[in-house]
């Protein structure tokens, strides 16, 4: 009876881990041909480095950061973004709760010092759900803009515990909006070796986030968001708002990030993952991305104890593998559901591995009495060239392969002494996660009870905020005023890119006549300078000024061959007079990456939005109506909305345009 019993669970382990060993081995070949693939087709393009990061302008960023029981931890993380972090226009909104006065107290400390920071008290006190604090932050964040007339293009998330890399907010920068949601890598600080238990994260963010996540991207375009580290193009949460009535993030989840992205997918708006070692490093091969300066990351430290860790896992299990599938179900294509299998076959795997261990014990206990070293000897499992003995050396392989993989991505981030000490650690995660499923269950049971309610499972962070010695940034002031004009003009004609863009950023609108002819003569010298820098500065420059003399170099700028100075040249345009006539001749002369370039600016303002909308009725902007309604379902399902509001007769856009039937041809 004991041979039969645990022949039928190794009958059941077996099973699980050959599919899941099945759909981890194609992940591996996506793996590795992805990183072939690259190699070989970006191998003639310029990698992506500081001078195209620093080039694009700076938009508005608004960096959300919930906090509950935060106090010293949030305030060291505050202080590393605003000491290292190289980005000017900001703003970080800390999500505080009424009765969280420690908290409260170090954000009010803070905001007297730098006026960057912004408290938000929510209006319930805490501790309720993530989401529901967000939605408290969002909501500040837009009662900022209407008080002080501006616009966040770009909502980042960060946790209170989190270190910013010094380059992180460039790079959100470069990419939005262009792609609508950008997440760079989430990984563990580096620590002690004997810290098996956040070691265990390391070794587990390490394969998911360096070869999991963007081989998910390419095969079905889904990227599960971590929460942090996340930028989002504010067409994005516009959007979200719109369509599910003003609910941005899931207050039902305890894992509202990875809900976030599923719509998003469904909606099927653009997320990338972004892993990248900037083209300036200079480090050799063999070492590992946590020793490399120019790898974009958030670190953070997780848990180090047992008790914490096996909250916060059973949190994501109960968010990713349970309250998804109640919520959503297996909703959508074959690409997806392969996916929601990857994310909640977790739960069954874990169970599967810790009754694996169990079938491991009778093994050895059936060796040792085959071998007399104990006075009994249990009945086989296993025999030669039978079903069950081929499933099982299958799952060996499998489970071989497995190691091998957990010592090449862990060894890739952290070093080949941690790769190989991941092996041991696989134990001790399986049995972390098997523990952390079983109080999965029961948690999720009681809120299905009614026993308790779904709350904000905060993980305490004791091990505070860890550094990975990035320098303090020096902030350059540049003094606008009193610049002689003989100087400003020996830097627009100097052969150092560096003094040509320090005196794009220097002249004055209020220039006189005699010299500002000068001025816009060499200005048009430097459209087709071959310093991407000066370029970029160049298109910047012509946002302030409007003169029309440079309103042909801007057009020239706006069919740049670099994305930076295309997109910083249709920023330009919305801030220049005659905007009607200067779009309706962009959407008819330039070439197809201005055009998205300019309803990608539309996109990210609800302003800008109600002025184009606006002329395109007033001035009868037929060419200009095309291709914004046409382009951007968004944008045509707020222009309906929009005449519907202001008692336009929409026939005519409905006679000039086949909403059922749009021109993506067209651009």
């Amino acid at each position: 009876m004991l041979r039969d019993f645990f022949v039928g669970m190794t009958w059941v382990v077996a099973v699980v881990y050959f599919l899941s060993g099945t759909q981890d081995l194609i992940y591996d070949i996506g793996a590795y041909w992805l990183r072939f693939w690259r190699q070989f087709t970006y191998r003639q393009k310029p990698r992506l480095t500081l001078e195209r990061l620093r080039a694009r302008e700076q938009q508005r960023i608004a960096v959300m950061v919930p906090a509950w029981n935060e106090g010293e931890v949030v305030a060291s993380m505050v202080d590393n973004i605003i000491k290292r972090v190289e980005y000017d226009n900001y703003s970080i909104f800390v999500g505080t709760y009424p009765n969280d006065a420690a908290t409260q107290g170090c954000v009010d400390r803070l905001a007297k010092e730098y006026p960057q920071i912004i408290k938000v008290v929510t209006a319930r006190p805490g501790p309720t759900t993530k989401a529901d604090c967000l939605h408290n932050v969002l909501a500040s964040i837009r009662a900022f803009e209407e008080a002080n007339g501006v616009n966040y293009d770009i909502i980042l998330m960060h946790d209170a515990e989190d270190w910013v890399h010094p380059q992180e907010f460039l790079l959100h920068n470069y990419l939005i909006p262009q792609i609508d949601v950008v997440q760079i890598p989430i990984l563990p600080f580096p620590s002690p070796w004997y810290k098996w238990v956040h070691w265990i994260y390391a070794d587990e963010f390490s394969e998911n986030h360096m070869k999991d996540v963007p081989v998910r991207e390419k095969i079905s375009g889904f990227v599960p968001y971590a929460g942090t580290g996340t930028g989002f193009s504010r067409k994005v949460i516009e959007y979200l708002a719109d369509e599910h009535d003003g609910h941005v993030f899931n207050e039902s989840s305890m894992t509202e990030d990875y809900s976030m992205s599923k719509k998003i997918r469904e909606a099927g708006l653009r997320s990338v993952f972004v892993n990248v070692v900037l083209g300036d490093d200079d480090s050799p091969w063999w070492k590992p991305l946590c020793q490399r300066p120019m790898f974009i990351s958030n670190w953070s430290y997780f848990p180090m104890d047992w008790t914490r860790s096996v909250r916060q896992k059973s949190r994501w299990i109960i968010g990713i593998s349970l309250q998804e599938w109640e919520q959503t179900g297996w909703d959508g294509n074959w690409l997806m559901k392969e996916n929601f299998v990857k994310d909640r076959k977790v739960f069954v795997a874990a169970f599967a591995s810790f009754l694996g261990y169990f079938i491991l014990l009778y093994q050895i206990i059936y060796v040792l009495g085959y071998l007399e070293w104990v006075p009994f000897r249990l009945l086989p499992t296993l025999t030669k060239g039978d079903s069950l003995t081929n499933l099982v050396t299958f799952c060996t392989f499998f489970m071989m392969l497995r190691i091998t993989q957990r010592i090449v991505w862990v060894g890739l981030t952290y070093g080949l002494a941690a790769g190989l000490m991941a092996v041991p650690r696989l134990i001790v995660g399986n049995v972390l996660n098997g523990l952390a499923s079983l109080r999965a269950l029961k948690v999720f049971a009681d809120s299905r009870s009614g026993k308790a309610a779904v709350r904000w499972d905060n993980t305490l962070h004791l091990e505070g905020i860890g550094d990975m010695g990035a320098p303090s940034q020096r902030k350059e002031t540049i003094v606008l005023q009193g610049i002689p004009i003989d100087q400003v003009m020996a830097g627009l004609v100097s052969a150092d890119p560096k003094r040509i863009v320090n005196a794009l950023r220097v002249i004055r609108a209020e220039t006189s006549e005699r010299d500002r002819a000068e001025v816009v003569a060499c200005m048009r010298n430097l459209v087709t300078h071959k310093d991407l820098g000066v370029r970029a500065a160049l298109a910047q420059s012509l946002g302030k000024l409007l003169w029309s003399e440079l309103t042909p170099t801007l057009f020239h700028l706006l069919n740049d061959k670099e994305s930076a100075v295309i997109v910083n040249a249709a920023r330009a345009l919305f801030a220049r007079p005659r905007i009607g006539a200067l779009l309706e001749h962009a959407f008819t002369a330039c070439n197809f990456r201005a055009v998205e370039a300019l309803i990608r600016v539309i996109e990210q303002d609800r302003r800008r939005q109600r002025n184009v909308f606006e002329l395109i009725g007033r001035e009868q902007l037929l060419v200009t109506r095309m291709r914004v309604l046409g382009v951007s379902p968004i944008l045509r399902k707020r222009y309906l909305k929009f005449i519907d509001a202001s008692n336009i007769d929409a026939r005519s856009t409905q006679a000039t345009l086949n909403f059922d039937n749009p021109m993506p041809e067209t651009i």
